[in-house]
């Protein structure tokens, strides 16, 4: 319930950290310590001589690997500590810390995160936002930061965050091809990587195989546009009933719009440089694109059983019960379902959409980066991302696998609907669902931006002229692109 009310909340406080700049908060005189606002559940105690917030690394031992990332190697004999501070309480990452401290008895990771209810969620968000801006910017900020809830397009541009992509090059330790390197390649900002996820999720378009084998219609969705989508579409409903005439359905076109910016988020907003690319053929195109879907009825704001539904897969199991529940619907309208990719917005690069999932950055001014980068490594492991019950697709491939692999074992997994028609049952998985599933998590090459902002707000507001027919296409993209270059520069 909190991560769904925060999703709620996030657009709030985004805005926060430019105010930030000029503030005059001292976070080392606050209650709740120096690093974000957060409470601490590590030892900052550790005994003997420490390199803290501010200092500069003395230890210049080497480790087996020798040197980590172009950092210098992470301490094997100096007492350390690492500062990381999330919002919410994670047993994922005190589990690590746990495992890691035990492996490097000369480093502590402290773990700072905020004890919340749903009744202060807001409060404490607000609060949590605005301490680590603040803390940032006067550089007492922690070394390690999920950026899941801050404002990180800022922090970007602000320079606060290290570069990870330069210090995976440089790590001969680092070996991507452990990795889903579309993913890590998929996050690259102008080149840099500023973040690293623990998991991330999938997007596609679950269809509804029965009625589409049924009007004979091929496609490929591989490599499919949206002018292609509504071709097809409209063939396959073709003299469909009223409660299957639409392709798609329950969305108005500002919203569509929104979506299909956030879906390719750096193509019209620079997060490095807090530039806007509006005034572009791009975003017209986006704009026509939309109407046309509406225009000619393949997205319908009242249809009750569209041909497609858009779906977030979160794991191997969430993929399963995604596809089987529509064999359950009751009233004679259960069908078969099969995932697809969704339309491509840009036919010469496709690919499918992703969100990451507790994507930690390290604090460019941190004293402590060679021991950060090495923990944040752990907590990327075979060793860790293996848990059974974490959230999201593992980064890792080897842990991604296992997990795939035990559920074909398996062989079938339960219903998570505690009450309706799906309740107990028991839903099969084959080595084919997972070969299928494979081609979504390797084909996921653009980064959802999921965090509501004001931009969003923007966006909305403004689109609604163009499909009411009170403003042209390039009236709309030059009122956004002010707005949103106002706000990019607050």
């Amino acid at each position: 319930m909190k991560k769904v009310m925060l999703m709620i909340f996030t657009a709030m406080f985004v805005l926060t950290l430019s105010a930030c700049s000029t503030g005059t908060e001292n976070p080392k005189g606050s209650a709740n310590g120096s690093n974000g606002g957060a409470s601490s559940t590590g030892n900052s105690n550790a005994p003997g001589s420490e390199v803290k917030s501010g200092q500069q690394p003395t230890d210049q031992s080497t480790s087996a690997s020798g040197q980590t990332g172009g950092l210098g190697a992470p301490s094997i004999t100096e007492k350390k500590t690492v500062v990381f501070s999330t919002f919410f309480p994670s047993d994922y990452f005190k589990e690590a810390k746990k495992k890691y401290e035990a492996k490097h008895p000369n480093i502590t990771i402290e773990l700072k995160s905020i004890e919340t209810d749903d009744t202060h969620l807001e409060e404490n968000l607000e609060k949590f936002v605005k301490t680590t801006g603040t803390a940032m910017l006067s550089g007492q900020g922690p070394d390690l930061i999920e950026m899941d809830q801050l404002p990180s397009g800022d922090y970007v541009k602000r320079k606060m965050l290290a570069n990870l992509g330069d210090i995976m090059d440089h790590d001969p330790d680092f070996k991507k091809e452990q990795y889903f390197t579309n993913i890590l390649d998929g996050m690259k900002v102008n080149g840099g990587m500023y973040g690293l996820p623990i998991g991330f999720f999938i997007y596609g378009l679950v269809g509804n195989e029965d009625a589409i084998k049924k009007s004979g219609v091929t496609f490929d969705d591989s490599k499919w546009n949206w002018e292609q989508f509504i071709t097809t579409a409209k063939a396959m409903t073709k003299g469909a009933d009223k409660d299957h005439q639409y392709a798609l359905g329950r969305s108005m076109p500002e919203y569509m719009t929104t979506q299909f910016v956030n879906e390719r988020y750096a193509a019209f907003i620079n997060q490095e440089q807090g530039t806007a690319n509006f005034v572009s053929s791009d975003f017209t195109g986006l704009l026509q694109q939309v109407k046309t879907l509406f225009d000619e009825n393949v997205v319908g704001t009242d249809a009750r059983f569209p041909l497609f539904n858009t779906a977030q897969i979160n794991s191997p199991t969430d993929y399963i019960r995604e596809l089987r529940m529509s064999e359950f619907i009751p009233g004679g309208n259960a069908y078969t379902s099969k995932l697809y990719l969704s339309p491509n917005v840009d036919p010469q690069h496709p690919g499918g959409s992703f969100r990451t999932y507790q994507t930690i950055g390290l604090n460019e001014r941190s004293a402590v980066k060679a021991e950060a980068w090495d923990f944040l490594k752990f907590l990327l492991s075979e060793e860790m991302q293996s848990k059974p019950d974490g959230t999201g697709f593992p980064l890792n491939k080897a842990a991604y696998a296992k997990k795939a692999q035990a559920l074909v074992q398996k062989g079938s997994i339960l219903s998570d609907q505690p009450i309706g028609p799906m309740k107990g049952k028991s839903f099969k998985i084959t080595q084919q669902d997972i070969n299928d599933l494979d081609k979504f998590l390797n084909g996921a090459t653009y980064p959802l931006q999921f965090k509501t902002s004001k931009i969003d707000e923007i966006i909305t507001a403004e689109a609604q002229a163009f499909f009411t027919g009170q403003k042209s296409a390039d009236e709309v993209a030059k009122l956004i692109q002010n707005r949103v270059t106002t706000y990019l520069n607050e």
